[in-house]
């Protein structure tokens, strides 16, 4: 199931928190070569248990590009 949330944090080694529109706070891991601020940016996900909780996985940033 696709969810929707907004990156709320970033950290330098490439992990954050998405709060979704549930205003859960789900944790992610991103490649170090996809750092920049992202903090604000809307992204769709897809949820996953691991034995330390839920984590976002398959995170899609939803940006529009204006030609």
């Amino acid at each position: 199931m696709l969810r929707k949330g907004t990156i709320t944090s970033l950290e330098e080694d490439g992990s954050g928190i998405i709060t979704d529109e549930n205003e859960q706070e789900i944790c992610f891991k991103l490649e170090k070569s996809m750092l920049e601020n992202l903090t604000g940016t809307p992204v769709s996900f897809e949820i996953e248990l691991t034995d330390e909780g839920l984590i976002a996985v398959d995170v899609q940033l939803n940006i529009k590009c204006i030609l």
